[in-house]
């Protein structure tokens, strides 16, 4: 089901297939024992070019450098970057560290042109967009 989704989402705009994009991080993420930050990488057509996981945590937690998610971005020439991780306890709002990495790595990732839609929290009790929400 998973492979599916993602073919689904290769070679075409990814912001622009929203309920698909929902459902296959929803299928890779929302029922994780722990809490991992995936980063979704795009060029400038916002097509996907790799979807990595950058950070594994704890149940209530997780960390990814902001330096590593850009130095990955530069490697792949990615114009724009996704973030998405998921809450283990099922509920889907931000705390306030993902709110002050988010921050973070926003600011860093303008510094270098390169763009953060959204940063997604992926739970089985629903999904945030931090864009949607006015964190981001």
């Amino acid at each position: 089901m998973t492979q599916i989704l993602r073919g689904r989402l290769v070679q075409r705009p990814i912001l622009s297939n929203d309920q698909t994009l929902l459902d296959y991080l929803r299928s890779r993420m929302a029922f994780e024992p722990i809490e991992q930050l995936r980063v979704l990488f795009l060029n400038a057509n916002n097509e996907l070019i790799a979807d990595e996981v950058l950070g594994v945590g704890s149940v209530t937690g997780v960390y990814a450098s902001p330096r590593e998610i850009l130095k990955r971005c530069l490697d792949l020439e990615a114009t724009a970057i996704l973030l998405v991780h998921n809450h283990p306890s099922g509920c889907s709002k931000p705390s306030r560290a993902d709110r002050e990495l988010t921050e973070k790595i926003a600011k860093a990732a303008n510094c270098l042109n390169v763009v953060v839609h959204d940063h997604l929290i992926v739970a089985r009790n629903g999904t945030t967009s931090f864009r949607r929400a006015g964190y981001l």
